[in-house]
């Protein structure tokens, strides 16, 4: 029996789970910052998707394909190798979209502990996120204070920062208030 090649779950999400079979480097790029918030930069998230294409082509689960309307475009296709082969995926990271199916749970770790501790994950970060809004807002203000003649072109930053700080203060929010009922119903049990 011939043991599994391991795929990046970002990879092995489009090509297995979404089905990709034929597509360019671009249209994989794309379908990638759709599902997760890894990559803040296109160019970092093409940089991925080229490294992890390479490394298909090398293994011969992927060749390219030209095609040409106009001007030549070059294209990948899955191969009879990578529908003969089994394939298994790592851990997603932390700040994925992407969520990876629970197998059977050991008996000591139930599943609202599971969920517990990932809310308890997202409001941290979360009030990161918010702690360096509230700076960046602060420092809108200081801005605008020094240099009076400038607010009007301050003001939309200020304002798109305060919006920002809002969301992110009802997230938090919301998850405070799921941890304290949580906690508030293991105390009356």
């Amino acid at each position: 029996m011939t043991s599994a090649v391991k795929l990046h779950p970002y990879i092995y999400n489009l090509l297995i789970e979404k089905d990709f079979n034929e597509f360019s480097a671009n249209h994989l790029r794309d379908a990638l910052l759709k599902i997760t918030d890894e990559y803040s930069e296109v160019s970092e998230a093409r940089k991925f998707i080229y490294r992890q294409l390479h490394r298909l082509e090398a293994l011969g689960f992927v060749c390219k394909i030209e095609k040409s309307d106009g001007r030549s475009k070059k294209f990948y296709k899955t191969t009879e190798l990578f529908y003969s082969t089994a394939f298994t995926t790592g851990k997603i990271p932390k700040n994925s979209r992407l969520r990876t199916v629970q197998a059977k749970v050991d008996s000591e770790v139930s599943d609202l502990d599971i969920f517990l501790n990932d809310l308890k994950k997202e409001k941290l970060i979360h009030e990161a996120k918010l702690a360096v809004v509230l700076s960046e807002i602060e420092e809108y203000q200081s801005l605008m204070e020094r240099f009076p003649t400038k607010k009007s072109y301050l003001t939309a930053l200020y304002q798109q920062a305060k919006n920002q700080s809002a969301a992110l203060l009802g997230r938090v929010t919301a998850l405070s208030k799921v941890l304290g009922q949580n906690s508030n119903e293991h105390r009356t049990c």
